[in-house]
């Protein structure tokens, strides 16, 4: 095994990664299936917390590499709120198995490159501590001392994920509601706004996320129906004078921006969330969520080939009377993706999205076990390296279909900005958990030292270091 010592200030032993760094989750339920059942779950070597558990998913039942939903509870059944791997404290979890992702990481990267371009809420200066989408950490799942693979443990959207304003006893003021089928908003039939504040759900499609039901909470569906109401019978006039009263556009068009790049076609409509954050406000504009966002990057629902040349479908009202209405499409539409174009959707930066999780894969030799694991199973063949040039390789296909869809044409002033905002395709640090702590656009002494790393041993592309002072 190769080695060498560099000092600057601490020193770096570098070697060829041998050891696992994910970190471990192991679960213990005897009666799994839909509904919560006790069970007990533990992290790493820390202490087993209570919980309820169960399969989450529709579809996704199907697949024998099963997702779990958990509740964290005491002993006496109360909920219990947790701060797990860096997120946030909460007592409800979601362990995504990403069984139809050949790659594993399509939702995750997805949601990281949202959070990390998408504009800001409008309401985003009253909630400082809003995240419009989730956070998400890989582990290693045991279930009953088995291995079972590759998890990503995530968060969930909702009320406090969002920061939406509580509901009183007798006033609705936040609202979440999320698109299980392909609710387009696109009605023509009146009869169908009719609303039954007694039932969760709307037009077979919507369901309502909060207010909390069960906690007594009242329901009024009457602003969510409206505004799809309006979008639908207003006029071109009204779309153009008061559409940005309705929705949060910038969210919006950013929205249906990442969904057009990776070829979202089944989160154009469905499997998203939308919401109002106070219905209190004299402005309170509906805001839109991403979520579930496996079948992406050049796979379908059935981890099949999606050719990158597929044009992603307007099924969403908003976006056809934004586009048809006005001059969105060129005055926004088109300046926005130049600008993402420039900055987050460059063929470099995107890649490094997908090759920090990849390198990560690769390190920890998670790779290597969930093939061993999963691999055929339910007929969906894993080959970690043929799937990272695949997405490599669609992913330079389909921006090149976009440019000229966005009448795109990279020059100078593009790759200058390039190298001025995004200068390298980072080398992310991980620490020994399998956590990111930062990333350098080189594994240099210096550049690793202006992180600030406490004592301890790290991961940088693929190579152990182990930091001393």
């Amino acid at each position: 095994m190769k080695c060498f010592v560099v000092i600057c200030g601490f020193l770096l032993f570098n070697t060829f990664l041998w050891a696992e760094s994910l970190p471990k989750v192991y679960i213990t339920a005897t009666n799994l299936s839909t509904e919560y059942s006790d069970g007990i779950i533990k992290i790493d070597d820390g202490a087993e917390m209570l919980a309820d558990i169960r399969y989450r998913g529709a579809s996704s039942l199907k697949y024998q590499k099963k997702s779990f939903a958990i509740r964290l509870k005491d002993s006496e059944g109360n909920k219990v709120n947790t701060a797990l791997l860096g997120m946030r404290s909460d007592n409800s979890w979601i362990l995504d198995a990403m069984a139809i992702d050949k790659a594993r990481m399509r939702n995750r990267v997805s949601t990281d490159l949202w959070l990390d371009f998408s504009h800001e809420v409008y309401y985003a200066n009253q909630e400082p501590q809003m995240v419009n989408g989730t956070r998400g950490k890989f582990v290693e799942v045991f279930l009953n001392d088995d291995y079972y693979g590759l998890f990503c443990l995530t968060e969930k959207i909702d009320r406090k994920q969002l920061k939406l304003k509580k509901c009183t006893s007798n006033a609705v003021r936040g609202e979440l509601f999320k698109a299980v089928g392909y609710g387009s908003m696109w009605i023509s039939d009146e009869s169908r706004y009719a609303w039954d504040n007694n039932s969760n759900v709307w037009d077979d499609v919507w369901e309502l996320q909060y207010p909390d039901t069960e906690k007594g909470e009242p329901i009024d569906w009457e602003p969510f129906v409206n505004t799809v109401r309006w979008l639908n019978v207003a006029s071109d006039k009204e779309i153009k004078e008061k559409l940005t009263d309705e929705i949060d556009m910038p969210v919006w068009i950013d929205y249906f921006l990442l969904v057009d790049l990776l070829l979202g076609d089944d989160n154009v409509a469905k499997n998203m969330y939308v919401s109002f954050y106070d219905l209190n406000q004299g402005v309170c504009r509906l805001i839109v969520t991403p979520w579930d966002m496996d079948a992406t990057w050049g796979r379908n629902y059935k981890a099949e080939f999606e050719d990158a040349e597929t044009e992603t479908p307007l099924y969403h009202q908003i976006y056809s009377r934004m586009i048809y209405s006005t001059n969105a499409w060129s005055e926004m539409f088109e300046p926005r993706y130049a600008e993402l174009r420039k900055t987050y959707f460059s063929l470099p930066v995107l890649k490094s999205y997908f090759s920090r999780y990849f390198d990560l894969f690769g390190t920890t030799g998670v790779a290597q076990r969930e093939v061993a694991r999963w691999n055929e199973v339910d007929g969906i063949q894993l080959d970690f390296n043929a799937e990272e040039q695949y997405i490599y390789d669609w992913i330079e296909h389909r921006l090149a279909v976009l440019d000229k869809r966005y009448d795109y044409k990279e020059d100078a002033d593009a790759i200058n900005i390039i190298a001025a905002e995004f200068p390298f395709v980072p080398y992310s640090v991980y620490n020994i958990s399998g956590h990111i702590v930062g990333v350098v656009p080189e594994p240099t002494c210096e550049r690793l030292r202006e992180l600030q790393l406490k004592q301890g041993v790290y991961i940088v592309g693929n190579k152990k270091i182990v930091v001393k002072y």
